[in-house]
């Protein structure tokens, strides 16, 4: 939404970006608690149960085609982000990047 105050522009765009990042926050924490993290390609996490959600990061899957990073979407509708989030999984920080090295080397699931 655009208003005729500059001001009243910045507290708007302020406003959506502190409601994406909390809803990113939440949805994290939401499907780590569900699901866990699932490891990596050749073994499953061994990090489960130690793991702050500030340490969880999306991991698009292979068969999926990225559009956006979900880290990058603060000015999106939360439709949006959501949207790309269907096409993640949430994996710890640890594993996601063993996961993508094993990806660049070529291992398979």
């Amino acid at each position: 939404m655009t208003y005729k105050n500059p001001q009243k522009n910045v507290e708007c765009k302020q406003r959506v970006l502190k409601r994406n990042q909390k809803f990113r926050r939440r949805v994290k924490q939401l499907v780590f608690r569900l699901r866990g993290c699932i490891g990596t390609l050749t073994d499953p996490c061994k990090w489960q149960d130690i793991i702050p959600y500030v340490a969880l990061q999306f991991d698009h899957r292979k068969d999926e085609v990225k559009k956006y990073n979900i880290s990058e979407m603060d000015s999106h509708s939360i439709k949006t982000i959501k949207s790309e989030m269907k096409k993640c999984d949430i994996i710890c920080a640890i594993c996601h990047a063993i996961k993508t090295e094993q990806r660049r080397l070529g291992y398979e699931n």
